[in-house]
């Protein structure tokens, strides 16, 4: 299946999350690559890959929609502060789990890509890379 396919089969609602932070994702944070492909457990994810190494993800499960990222659990100051913005999302040590857009508003979401792609992520890379070779 490919991506838009993918955002194409699902509801209004997810497909509308997707496609805008999909959007975000690639314009403001112009050293990922997307591949479509699955995070842990959950099949059908778009993934965003810095030289190899997962940075960002998005699912849709039957609960909610899912935002991964691993500059966040590296940077634990970006949870924080959108901790203080978003009041009805369900935060992990580096996912969002939100329902809609009012839970995760697109300007938030904005401005916390804009954040994360402006952060050193080559020692995460390195520290991936050295673990698997």
């Amino acid at each position: 299946m490919t991506t838009n396919k993918y955002i194409s089969s699902l509801p209004t609602s997810e497909a509308k999350i997707m496609k805008n932070f999909r959007k975000i994702i690639l314009n403001g944070d112009k050293s990922v690559v997307e591949k479509f492909d699955r995070i842990m457990s959950i099949p059908n994810t778009l993934n965003y890959y810095e030289d190899g190494v997962f940075k960002y993800g998005l699912a849709v499960t039957k609960e909610y929609v899912s935002f991964h990222s691993m500059v966040m659990y590296a940077y634990p100051e970006l949870q924080v502060e959108l901790k203080q913005k978003l009041k009805k999302v369900k935060f992990r040590k580096g996912c969002i789990n939100f329902k809609n857009l009012d839970d995760f508003p697109i300007k938030e979401f904005e401005n916390h890509i804009k954040l994360s792609a402006e952060l050193d992520f080559t020692g995460i890379i390195k520290h991936y890379k050295s673990k698997n070779q």
